[in-house]
């Protein structure tokens, strides 16, 4: 079972408070993060993802009660956001190989990750030959490949269209049963997929 909890956490960029003080714990399957533009959503993924270190306070995600140090987080958790690219010359397959080994895996389920999103008939065609929603999809498939078992999400929806979604929210159900789901979103239908929302907007 993977768990969080954060305390006082604060970050600010370059003087500007982003988070400020924020306290709580999940130890469930899914958890949703809500708030206007700019309450810190994505900043507070990063944070948790440990792709950013807090200006203050502390972040700790266990694994059947045990903490994780913080410089392995990186490796136990995926995240996909709308900032994040593929290499455009490459296929599906190719990103995903590549970070297969980047990660020193020596088994990727690759065709299986793509079949997972929905992409594996389109697995050999370069990424920029794809369209966004395929884009995406092929994202998600990079931050699924490795098994994560915290696995954060960004936004996932944007460019999917209604059969995308539906993969997104049969994947999201699926990998809550495997782990630890926390999902970024103002769209009240995906909020619903989550036992518990944090409400950013109500912090500030």
């Amino acid at each position: 079972m993977v768990s969080l909890s954060i305390s006082n956490l604060t970050h600010e960029f370059d003087g500007r408070e982003v988070l400020r003080s924020l306290n709580f714990t999940f130890g469930g399957s899914c958890m949703i993060i809500t708030g206007p533009n700019g309450s810190g959503k994505s900043t507070l993924l990063r944070v948790i993802g440990g792709l950013l270190t807090p200006t203050e306070g502390d972040v700790t995600i266990s694994i059947d009660g045990t903490p994780i140090p913080r410089d392995s987080v990186k490796e136990m958790a995926g995240i996909a956001a709308p900032d994040i690219r593929l290499y455009a010359e490459l296929s599906a397959r190719e990103n995903l190989a590549f970070l297969v080994r980047a990660r020193g895996i020596k088994t990727g389920r690759i065709m299986e990750t793509l079949e997972e999103v929905g992409l594996a008939n389109r697995a050999d065609d370069p990424v920029r030959e794809l369209s966004s929603g395929l884009r995406q999809r092929a994202c998600l498939a990079a931050t699924l490949v490795h098994e994560p078992k915290l696995l954060l999400l960004d936004e996932p929806s944007t460019n999917l269209d209604a059969d995308g979604v539906e993969m997104l929210w049969r994947m999201i159900e699926r990998r809550s049963k495997l782990g630890m789901v926390v999902l970024a979103t103002n769209d009240p239908a995906e909020a619903a997929l989550g036992e518990t929302v944090l409400n950013l907007g109500a912090k500030r």
